[in-house]
């Protein structure tokens, strides 16, 4: 006998299976983004940062874009042909003028402006250089702080096995009455707080991941291929001559000579224009010799005009001299104060190091042996049952403030040198 289904049946079986279908579907897309994720180097990371990045295909642009506007520099305008017909000799309606006229700046305008884009290319070349620059930087901090959250959380998770181990050795001894609900509770407590902020390490790895993608221009995951954190060592003298080997620097000082070139750019228009040009006309009825011989149609008179464009109002284009010498003292202002401010940041950033060095230094020479140590010994005197569990629980919570310690030291001179190698040029 068939079994009879009524309409909610039907509904059921339909959400049932939908569902079933999506979490298939997303079981599969799942192991497809697993399967398109890349594992990269920090210096496959900054290569393909460099040949993606859009900011680079800007300023790649903004280079062929001045050096299309260089091949403007001799833009003498447009030749004017006018052609006229009527009664301008006599009473003839038919003569005809052809006229052709070029007015041309004055040459040193075409010198000057050539001086001009020349500069201005040579600018966006600097300005890509910053770019990189920057860029480099942003991936090196991404790179580096990815690798201490995998340092952070490979510590977590080791707190967590220890913690999994004391709360297991609390339970017992509670259901053994050895102990009060206390103790247990507090061992889960803390567990559960390592569990949480292992949950915030890996939910963090996941958002600098997607920033290093983003660096890269990936439209997939991207993982590090390193996973040990390690000092990166510093490969460059401490004193501030580094800094005039940054791009930045190089930039700000070509922005002060397009601010001369313009200037001069400004001073050679107040000359005059130069005014040429060519006239071919009839003038019939008009002696074309000694003898009273009249023109016709057939006759035709030429040549030339030659003359100078003057500037009779002068106010504007002086204020436009003056404005662009205003503007040249602005970008030596702002070039002064770059260099006092990357001075500072420099300064600085020396200092940030060698307190960070030293901080690594002291956890490298016996802290970190003795957390190891602490460890040890306090686990093995718990299981003996020489000392009670907040004896236990202080010690581990020491030690693994010891490591946690050390690794944000490690980070902090890692950036640090990252920052010195940034504000050097260093790529």
């Amino acid at each position: 006998m068939k079994r009879k289904y009524s309409i909610v049946d039907i509904y059921r079986r339909v959400i049932t299976c939908t569902q079933s279908v999506l979490m298939g579907i997303m079981v599969c897309s799942g192991g497809f983004a697993i399967a398109q994720q890349s594992t990269v180097t920090l210096e496959e990371a900054i290569q393909q940062t460099l040949q993606k990045n859009k900011n680079i295909e800007a300023a790649s642009l903004d280079i062929e874009y001045q050096q299309q506007i260089r091949r403007t520099a001799t833009d003498i305008g447009k030749t004017n042909v006018m052609y006229m017909q009527g009664q301008y000799n006599s009473y003839v309606k038919t003569d005809n003028n052809i006229t052709i006229s070029q007015s041309i700046p004055f040459p040193t305008v075409f010198t000057s402006q050539n001086a001009l884009d020349r500069s201005l290319v040579k600018g966006a070349e600097f300005r890509k250089a910053v770019t990189e620059n920057e860029l480099v930087y942003q991936v090196r901090q991404v790179y580096h702080h990815l690798l201490y959250l995998v340092a952070r959380e490979a510590l977590l998770e080791q707190q967590d096995s220890i913690y999994t181990n004391f709360v297991k050795a609390t339970d017992l001894r509670y259901r053994t009455g050895e102990t009060r609900m206390l103790e247990k509770t507090t061992a889960e407590t803390q567990r559960n707080e390592v569990l949480n902020q292992l949950a915030q390490i890996q939910a963090d790895i996941q958002i600098y991941q997607q920033q290093l993608a983003v660096l890269m221009n990936s439209s997939h995951p991207v993982t590090i291929a390193a996973t040990e954190l390690s000092e990166r060592k510093l490969g460059l003298p401490l004193d501030s001559v580094s800094i005039s080997r940054n791009p930045n620097m190089a930039y700000l000082k070509q922005l002060k000579e397009i601010a001369a070139n313009e200037k001069k750019v400004a001073s050679a228009k107040v000359l005059p224009d130069l005014s040429i040009g060519y006239f071919n006309q009839t003038l019939i009825g008009t002696p074309v010799n000694a003898s009273g011989e009249l023109a016709t149609k057939s006759d035709r008179f030429q040549g030339f005009q030659v003359g100078l464009a003057i500037p009779l109002w002068f106010g504007p284009q002086s204020a436009k001299v003056k404005a662009a010498a205003i503007h040249r003292q602005k970008v030596q202002t702002q070039f002064e104060l770059s260099q006092t401010v990357m001075l500072a940041q420099w300064q600085q950033s020396a200092q940030e190091y060698i307190k960070n060095k030293s901080s690594v230094n002291f956890y490298q020479g016996a802290a970190l042996a003795n957390a190891a140590l602490i460890l040890k010994q306090s686990d093995i005197a718990f299981k003996n049952g020489e000392i009670d569990y907040t004896e236990y629980w202080l010690a581990v919570r020491n030690a693994m403030q010891i490591r946690e310690n050390y690794l944000n030291s490690l980070n902090n001179l890692n950036q640090s040198v990252i920052h010195l190698e940034f504000l050097a040029g260093i790529q």
